[in-house]
């Protein structure tokens, strides 16, 4: 029987497929170069098939550009890499890496809002004619992408190597669709339990003897950032009336 193939998909996320470039930039920066060097410096001592799978999965987000072996890395591959972390610029960049590929512009279309949860996406690719096994490989790379340019960490991780999806869906073993958290310091007095379907989104310093945790659940998107940044603007309110009491009482 013949295997039943889903359709084409970056099941690399596009957090390791910067990162599987990153050496081709170091070593070619603009320079031209054929599919075998790229390979090689992909991590690849020849142009096998994974090689030109994983070639295929870092063309799908835009990273190289050209054609057959007159490639080089893209303006756009650059800025995400090179540009200072919190720039307009990377931002930007990385918004248009992450919406190149044809399917992740369909599901952009589908949920135009907010990201959905893993569940409610994987069953729309269903729909599309994706096998259950791909269908979570490319909702994980969907989200941990979407994440990355919302500068939200995430606990999808990418998946392993996969010939389900076309030439642009293979992923090698070592790449990770996981966004990892600023290496923060624990808050005071240990580190919290996480619960099933909980995530740590991020970690930070507030003063020098306060740090802070916060722990979500669910898909966040920019909509739910803002309404816990409406969250915290009424607590710093109730805080400040607070402080004003308190000044009235020991005045």
């Amino acid at each position: 029987m013949a295997k039943v193939r889903s359709p084409n998909y970056p099941s690399m996320s596009l957090g390791p497929a910067l990162e599987a470039i990153r050496p081709a930039f170091k070593a070619e920066n603009r320079n031209k170069m054929s599919r075998a060097v790229l390979a090689k410096h992909l991590g690849y001592s020849s142009l096998n098939g994974r090689a030109l799978g994983k070639i295929g999965a870092v063309r799908a987000y835009g990273l190289i550009e050209g054609s057959g072996d007159d490639l080089r890395i893209s303006d756009d591959a650059i800025k995400a890499l090179m540009a200072p972390a919190d720039s307009s610029e990377r931002h930007d960049a990385l918004g248009r890496l992450a919406n190149r590929p044809t399917l992740f512009q369909e599901l952009r279309k589908e949920f135009p809002d907010t990201f959905p949860s893993l569940d409610n996406l994987q069953y729309t690719l269903v729909k599309l004619g994706f096998t259950p096994e791909a269908a979570e490989k490319a909702a994980k790379s969907y989200l941990a992408s979407m994440n990355l340019v919302a500068g939200i960490a995430d606990s999808y991780t990418g998946s392993e190597e996969d010939d389900g999806g076309g030439a642009d869906s293979e992923v090698s073993g070592d790449a990770e669709g996981r966004i990892p958290p600023p290496p923060n310091p624990p808050p005071p007095g240990g580190k919290v339990k996480i619960m099933a379907g909980e995530r740590e989104l991020t970690t930070g310093l507030l003063a020098k003897d306060a740090s802070f945790r916060l722990i979500v659940s669910g898909p966040v998107g920019v909509k739910e950032i803002e309404r816990l940044i409406q969250k915290l603007e009424l607590d710093k309110e109730i805080l400040a009336e607070q402080d004003d009491e308190n000044k009235g009482v020991f005045e």
